[in-house]
């Protein structure tokens, strides 16, 4: 996909944007005005573990429990495989384009989850982080995302006051 010229081109290099939400996630590539997915992972949990099921079975006269589906535990070890195959997926294209920006649209919770087990130097090439659930939105609406807040961190909209001036002023070498 291509990037429009309004926004960023990210010809010096490669940059990561994630999208991910509790069981999904998807990887693009921003490089030289160009997007590509470059993985997805998508596990959905069984719609028969919503809920705490058992199968009672009558033998001898006696009721008895015969199975029981503990959904606790599956979603808990579903989010650990997720979160497992994430990091997978973030180390592999790190190691393989030589990213030196990741871009992370995830809820709170995910980000947290997501970034636990990254090295210190990995967890340092992520610039920014957009909570919230973005993985339905188009890659091209996380760029432009990207831009605005970057933009608004370097141009701010309100003046400086004149207490910030004068230390900023005193700051200057001369």
């Amino acid at each position: 996909m291509q990037i429009p010229k309004n926004l960023p081109q990210f010809k010096d290099y490669p940059t990561l944007f994630v999208s991910s939400g509790e069981y999904e996630a998807r990887f693009y590539l921003a490089l030289d005005g160009k997007l590509e997915e470059k993985n997805t992972i998508k596990m959905p949990p069984r719609e028969e573990a919503r809920e705490k099921q058992g199968f009672i079975g009558i033998s001898w006269g006696q009721a008895r429990v015969g199975a029981l589906s503990h959904h606790g535990q599956y979603i808990a070890d579903l989010k650990r495989k997720f979160a497992r195959r994430a990091h997978t997926a973030i180390h592999d294209l790190l190691a393989g384009y030589r990213i030196r920006e990741i871009y992370l649209f995830a809820p709170r919770y995910v980000a947290e989850r997501l970034t636990a087990k990254l090295d210190k130097a990995e967890k340092k090439k992520i610039k920014m982080k957009f909570p919230g659930e973005y993985t339905k939105i188009s890659p091209l609406e996380m760029i432009k995302m990207f831009w605005k807040d970057s933009q608004a961190a370097v141009n701010p909209k309100e003046p400086l006051k004149n207490e910030v001036k004068k230390i900023l002023k005193k700051l200057r070498i001369r």
